[in-house]
């Protein structure tokens, strides 16, 4: 716990942890773990829209009605959660960058691999958001404005732009502890890395078929045997578009775990650091130096008449000073390391 210097002269000094603030790599991890939280809720309401779209066969208005507020409440979540998680991971990003070399070299390279692919990230992830946008309020001329062969690459875009952008919010996890964590978790974060990924083209491979489909019934109607099946297409096109995110829910689940699992590693390494420090009272304190007239005016005395008188707060008792062993400097012998150079006094 902080105290204050019980310096009584001289200048004072602080205590050590309070000056020795936390790292900024420690903060930026510590929201690296609320932000996988929030990508965990992400995915989970991006399955929730996704595999309802696809699962979830309407067969009378109950039905309809039920499947539309179970998707637009996801949906809502979805935009709430997105901006959320921006503002938070945008935070996390800055802290580790900030102090990128904070432990070491190797550490300052991957963290900066991290920040940039976490940029990369966001500008995939962000045009995927604005196409969804689109597609929402321009997809009705899918099935009532005849057709629209433009539209219709739309989704199959969206769902690689998604891909991509959360494979590489799993490989800005990856590298920004990559020098931190544990070295039993290494191959769980290169595996969950990989996991997003291949994840994610499940939904490019559905995305990608029903397009082809929909294709086919536009340049031959012929094809089409089921009246429903177009709206059933339509449908699974834009659930499609929300699985890369919310398959991605295994690996955020498998990094929540590392991350967990490094912030108290470099927590503990922080704590030992404080504990190493030693208490303000075993650091000694400048002593008072002579002005400089004084100092000639001594130097300038005959042999014999040194001054030195008991009220004079210059002059300095042998008795009570130590003289350091590497710099020289003078300190109090009740002090346990030198103020000039931190050398240990000796007793």
């Amino acid at each position: 716990m902080a105290m204050p210097s019980p310096a009584p002269a001289g200048l004072p000094i602080p205590y050590w942890p309070s000056v020795l603030v936390k790292p900024d790599t420690v903060r930026g991890i510590q929201t690296y773990y609320v932000t996988l939280i929030l990508d965990m809720i992400f995915g989970v309401f991006a399955l929730i829209v996704g595999l309802s779209s696809i699962l979830i066969t309407v067969t009378d208005p109950a039905s309809a009605i039920a499947a539309a507020a179970i998707t637009g409440s996801a949906a809502c979540g979805l935009v709430i959660v997105f901006v959320i998680n921006f503002i938070v991971s945008l935070m996390a990003v800055i802290r580790m960058h900030h102090g990128a070399d904070e432990y070491g070299p190797e550490h300052a390279v991957n963290a900066r691999r991290g920040v940039l692919f976490k940029w990369i990230g966001t500008t995939l992830s962000t045009l995927a958001a604005i196409l969804v946008v689109y597609l929402v309020l321009a997809g009705s001329s899918l099935l009532f404005g005849g057709p629209a062969p433009a539209i219709l690459y739309v989704p199959l875009l969206v769902t690689v732009f998604w891909t991509a952008g959360v494979s590489s919010k799993g490989q800005m996890y990856r590298f920004m502890i990559r020098s931190l964590q544990p070295p039993e978790t290494r191959r769980w974060s290169d595996l969950a890395s990989f996991l997003i990924p291949a994840l994610g083209a499940i939904g490019i491979v559905v995305v990608g078929s029903v397009t082809i489909r929909i294709l086919a019934l536009l340049s031959n109607p012929g094809l089409a045997t089921d009246p429903g099946e177009s709206s059933r297409l339509f449908t699974l096109l834009v659930g499609g578009v929300f699985l890369p995110p919310g398959f991605a829910l295994l690996g955020y689940v498998v990094f929540f775990w590392i991350v967990g699992k490094t912030k108290d590693r470099v927590t503990a390494g922080l704590s030992h650091l404080y504990a190493s420090v030693p208490p303000p009272s075993s650091w000694a304190y400048p002593m008072p130096m002579p002005p400089p007239g004084a100092a000639m005016t001594a130097a300038a005395a005959p042999a014999g008449t040194m001054p030195g008188s008991p009220s004079d707060a210059t002059a300095l008792s042998a008795s009570t000073t130590a003289k350091c062993s590497r710099c020289g400097f003078l300190s109090l012998t009740t002090a346990a390391f030198c103020a000039n150079c931190g050398a240990p006094l000796s007793s």
